[in-house]
């Protein structure tokens, strides 16, 4: 339940919410590696000073003694510590004990006090083994080494020292207090900075958030966003958003303008259709009947047609994969040009300038469409009595299929649009002659399709020539 709640949160709540909490167990993990490495470290500091007072302890009674240690071994000064010592370690006491584990000397600053150790520290100390151990003497730690005095090979005696903790627990005391002083601010500090820096960082996608219910509640798809000043992610979500923008409303424009185009090619075709329906309810003679069927006809086809290439274009441009695979694109050609020879009936001069063999990748019927859009073109365009040249040559690892005429040709300032679905040079023409404004359009969308290209070059009242660039099988 905890979960579901937290993330039902605001992303800025949130944000900050785990910045405190990594901020908390940062402090934490600090907190305890500092403690736990000074501590280590003065324990090693003290088990030291121990072991260094012992050590020159047991040389003098080693040196002394016979083969058993007694309290007439243990000379006067030999545990009192000397100025330097007393300063640098005024917490080190001193006991002795013999080999039946009697006390046999104390250090003066023991004051008859006991030095606490374990019996098991004790007879490990007697048996020859070096221990450290921490005890506890009433309400502090105290810190105790037992090393064995030994003369020859043998122990004589055992020597317990050990020095209180007090100033250790008291230094990891204060600095726990501080830590804790620290963590108990650091929460606070936490949500105030992680809330300056999420409303920062955040600001952007609130500015998207703001921008996208406007276009939701307005449908304009004009709205940008400001770019932030920082070249960062969030910049470049920005950016992708705005560019993404940019692109719905090009989208959406193609739209308005197809349907509009749309709308204005169907209604031609279904007014005439309807007026000559509406004659052959008059009762017309035959032949103005017989007139205004065939009309009636002729647009039914057209608007067929034009139903036809409108498919076409959608499929391609809505991504539908077409199966590409080896065509010979020379016999596509013949195909085509033998077809457009048959509809032709000698008033076109149509010529087939070349056809080298040539295999591309690519959808038959797709690159069927695109060469007989090209001819058919050309031949709408050109008068009568003129000339259609259509040839295929290989160029290196590309296909290159050119269609020139000697038709009526193109101003310059048509040749940027003349690709585009339902563009006209002259509208009133070119809806006479019976071209639907896609022919063009679709080669376009079918090189493109094929990894190739369109080029066009024309000179008005000289003809045109299309040239079409397609990759060759590898």
């Amino acid at each position: 339940m905890g979960l579901v709640r937290l993330s039902q949160l605001p992303l800025r709540l949130r944000l900050v919410l785990w910045f405190a909490v990594v901020l908390l167990s940062s402090i934490a993990a600090v907190e305890f590696f500092l403690i736990t490495t000074i501590e280590g470290s003065l324990q090693q500091e003290i088990d030291e000073a121990l072991r260094l007072r012992a050590s020159g302890v047991a040389r003098e009674l080693a040196a002394s003694a016979g083969e058993r240690l007694d309290a007439g071994d243990v000379g006067g000064e030999l545990l009192e510590l000397t100025p330097e010592e007393e300063f640098a370690a005024p917490g080190i006491y001193i006991r002795i004990h013999d080999l039946e584990g009697n006390v046999i000397a104390v250090s003066p600053n023991l004051r008859g006090g006991e030095l606490p150790a374990t019996p098991e520290l004790l007879s490990g100390g007697l048996a020859g083994r070096e221990a450290y151990e921490t005890v506890h003497a009433e309400a502090e730690r105290v810190r105790v080494l037992t090393l064995p005095v030994v003369s020859g090979e043998e122990t004589i005696g055992v020597i317990v020292v050990g020095e209180s903790l007090h100033v250790v627990d008291a230094t990891l005391r204060r600095m726990r207090q501080q830590l804790l002083l620290a963590a108990t601010g650091a929460p606070l500090a936490a949500l105030v900075g992680g809330w300056w820096i999420t409303q920062r960082a955040l600001g952007p996608i609130a500015e998207v958030i703001r921008v996208g219910r406007g276009i939701s509640s307005t449908g304009r798809f004009d709205q940008r966003i400001d770019e932030p000043a920082a070249h960062d992610e969030l910049r470049e979500l920005v950016t992708t958003f705005n560019e993404m923008l940019a692109a719905i409303e090009r989208s959406v424009v193609r739209q308005q303008e197809f349907l509009a185009d749309v709308s204005h090619e169907l209604r031609g075709p279904l007014m005439i259709i309807r007026g000559n329906l509406d004659l052959l309810a008059l009762g017309l003679p035959q032949k103005e009947r017989r007139e205004a069927a065939r009309e009636a006809t002729e647009e039914v086809e057209r608007m067929a047609h034009l139903v036809s290439d409108l498919l076409l274009l959608v499929e391609i441009e809505g991504g539908e994969v077409a199966e590409h695979r080896p065509t010979r694109l020379d016999e596509v050609v013949a195909e085509v040009w033998e077809r457009a020879q048959r509809l032709n009936s000698g008033s076109h001069s149509l010529i087939l300038g070349g056809n080298e063999a040539v295999s591309v990748r690519g959808d038959r019927d797709r690159l069927t469409e695109l060469v007989w859009n090209l001819i058919e073109n050309a031949l709408r365009y050109t008068p009568t009595g003129g000339c259609v040249t259509v040839a295929l040559r290989l160029q290196g690892k590309l296909a290159e299929l050119t269609v020139a005429d000697t038709g009526i040709g193109i101003p310059p300032e048509h040749l940027p649009r003349i690709f585009d679905r339902f563009y006209r040079v002259d509208r009133a023409r070119s809806r006479a002659q019976g071209g639907s404004g896609l022919g063009l359009a679709i080669v376009r969308q079918v090189a493109d399709d094929h990894s190739g290209d369109v080029r066009v070059s024309s000179r008005p009242g000289m003809g045109s020539s299309f040239t079409v660039v397609l990759p060759t099988e590898s």
